[in-house]
């Protein structure tokens, strides 16, 4: 493992999924927090847990590299990025919007943007990482 270039991937896969989760969450999603507003804690308070979230982005950008630098293999860096995005989209993204729908009073259709949403960031991610921790004897 090439710790120089993991690290890349950490400090480049967080500033990617912070911001990409402030463009769905912020901008694209934010009517539908606007017409779900009960179901939300209020602003003051989402922002006074604010490190939470922080710390959160950078738990997954540190647990998904890692696990990413583990299983890289000598193949095609794209492709390799693209099905570890969908897996992690699998895991965490796909699982966490269904059971949210399941136990919350939300509209179906804030799960299907959930999924879709951070599915998409799931697979930049995975291809930011996997450009970034390619082995040399990958090809393009």
């Amino acid at each position: 493992m090439d710790m120089k270039k993991t690290i890349g991937a950490i400090v480049a896969g967080y500033v990617v999924q912070f911001g990409g989760n402030f463009l769905i969450h912020g901008v694209w999603l934010k009517q539908d927090y606007i017409n779900t507003a009960s179901l939300w804690r209020s602003s003051e308070a989402m922002n006074s847990r604010m490190w939470a979230m922080f710390l959160g982005v950078l738990i997954y950008a540190v647990g998904a590299v890692l696990i990413y630098v583990r299983g890289v293999e000598s193949k095609p860096w794209v492709g390799q990025g693209i099905r570890f995005g969908i897996l992690l989209a699998l895991v965490t993204t796909v699982c966490n919007s269904l059971i949210s729908w399941v136990t919350m009073p939300m509209p179906h259709m804030l799960a299907v943007k959930w999924m879709v949403g951070e599915g998409l960031l799931a697979i930049l991610f995975g291809l930011v990482v996997a450009a970034i921790c390619r082995p040399k004897s990958a090809a393009a």
